[in-house]
């Protein structure tokens, strides 16, 4: 595969960055990336994959969503950590990924506005 002109952050992980540059496909063609957006980009793929992983721990059978956790007042169960993290990265793509265009409304907004109604001419049908 051809390297793309915009380059993930290196923090990403291998499934990160994938991500990444399925983000920048989608939005390529669009005119809506700049060089700029890449560690912004490089954070919303981060956080897909984060949200990803977290999914799938909590999806696991043998795991679930709670834990039994013992404290000096006894065990309780408490909801595991992934969920919490899963529930924050869901937060920062819905906040983030309007940005470029990830959803169809979004979408609508973005390239709805940029269409031009054409001006009428007052002097037409005049002849």
């Amino acid at each position: 595969m051809a390297r793309p002109e915009y380059e993930p952050g290196s923090f990403l992980t291998k499934r990160g960055r994938k991500i990444f540059y399925d983000i920048v496909k989608h939005i390529k063609d669009t005119n809506v990336i700049e060089d700029i957006d890449t560690l912004e980009l490089s954070m919303l793929a981060n956080s897909f994959d984060v949200y990803e992983r977290m999914a799938l721990s909590c999806n696991d059978d043998d795991l679930g969503l709670t834990e039994m956790v013992t404290g000096k007042n006894g065990t309780f169960k408490q909801v595991r950590p992934e969920y919490n993290i899963m529930r924050n990265e869901y937060t920062n793509i819905l906040k983030n990924s309007g940005k470029y265009g990830l959803t169809p409304g979004d979408r609508h907004k973005i390239f709805g506005g940029m269409k031009t109604k054409k001006k009428v001419n007052p002097a037409e049908g005049l002849d």
